[in-house]
């Protein structure tokens, strides 16, 4: 332990009486001991004289120079030193303890991370010495974690395409379909070719995002050409063009649940057949993290099934037959 550190502990966990006491019993002398401790000599003498009549004994022979500790004076020193020795043993291990601790940074989508993020840092405190959590959509997250800015994320991108890389499933959720209020397809069985037909167009989550990227993959995969004249990253600008009657939108009921304010301004049904899903994952660098891992998948787990699937119930029921929570997640977090 340094010097410094054994000063501030000590002065931590005695009182400023007995640290001036085994001040003035190291350099047997009130001047040096002032000048030690960064008082006056005044105060050093007054608080050794304090000790002195609070313990009835004289502690120092004052007649000679360097001052003489008496033997009550020597006991007490033993016995503080062998005290503050085990103290020192003990602090040392706590903090070698919290420094084996790992500093973790996590990056969460931004459409779990109001829901998610309290939760994880409560209980990873125990486990980490230092955590941060970070939200954003899943490329800015992803590209956080391959330039290693940070340790885990909570991502609808596994970035299959990455070597060196963990990823665990944690949920899956279907697209809905948006709509303005004011439209003609509302509470009607809609087909894919009646959207693109439709007189508005497709207001789409940007080619940046994920979701983006899954809607163009579907609809690839449907050989369907879907027009759109609006793209935008966020869910609250996606839906607030739609609202204006700018066109529809496809959208996950998570993402939706962020801007719970918007959707009296905007209609929410099922989105036509065959219809496609996100998947989320957790993703962490190859045999790193493994504690927080199943913590973070516990924890997502649960906040899912106590707090955001009865919340989806209520919004969009025809919703909650689709929603997959993986098995694993629900017995970690005691819940299968």
């Amino acid at each position: 332990m340094t010097s410094a550190l054994r000063h501030n502990v000590h002065s931590l966990l005695y009182s400023t009486t007995l640290d001036i006491f085994l001040a003035v019993c190291e350099h047997q002398s009130f001047t040096k001991a002032a000048k030690a401790l960064g008082l006056t000599q005044s105060s050093v003498s007054q608080n050794i004289q304090k000790l002195e009549e609070t313990l009835g004994v004289t502690l120092f022979d004052r007649q000679v120079r360097p001052i003489m500790l008496k033997p009550e004076a020597l006991m007490l020193q033993e016995l503080l030193a062998g005290q503050f020795s085990e103290i020192e043993h003990v602090v040392s291990l706590i903090r070698e303890k919290n420094e084996l601790k790992p500093i973790v940074k996590i990056g969460v989508i931004d459409s779990l991370s109001a829901n998610v993020a309290p939760a994880l840092i409560r209980l990873l405190a125990e486990q980490t010495r230092q955590i941060s959590v970070l939200s954003g959509i899943s490329p800015n997250i992803a590209q956080d974690l391959i330039n290693r800015e940070v340790d885990i994320i909570i991502t609808s991108d596994p970035l299959d395409g990455v070597d060196g890389l963990s990823r665990y499933f944690l949920c899956q959720e279907p697209h809905l379909l948006v709509l303005p209020k004011n439209s003609e397809l509302v509470d009607k069985p809609v087909t894919w070719q009646q959207l693109i037909s439709y007189q508005r167009p497709l207001v789409r989550y940007s080619r940046r995002s994920a979701s983006g990227r899954v809607a163009e993959t579907h609809f690839a995969r449907m050989r369907m050409t879907v027009p759109f004249k609006v793209e935008a990253d966020t869910t609250r600008v996606v839906l607030s063009m739609v609202a204006d009657g700018l066109g529809w939108a496809l959208s996950t009921p998570l993402c939706l649940l962020q801007c719970k304010d918007q959707l009296q301004d905007v209609h929410v049904q099922a989105a036509p057949q065959p219809s496609f899903s996100r998947e989320i994952y957790i993703v962490t660098r190859h045999n790193e993290y493994s504690g927080p891992v199943d913590t973070i998948l516990a924890e997502s787990a649960r906040e899912l099934s106590v707090s955001l699937l009865p919340e989806i119930s209520s919004k969009f029921p025809w919703a909650v037959d689709e929603m997959v929570i993986d098995k694993r997640a629900l017995k970690l977090a005691k819940l299968d």
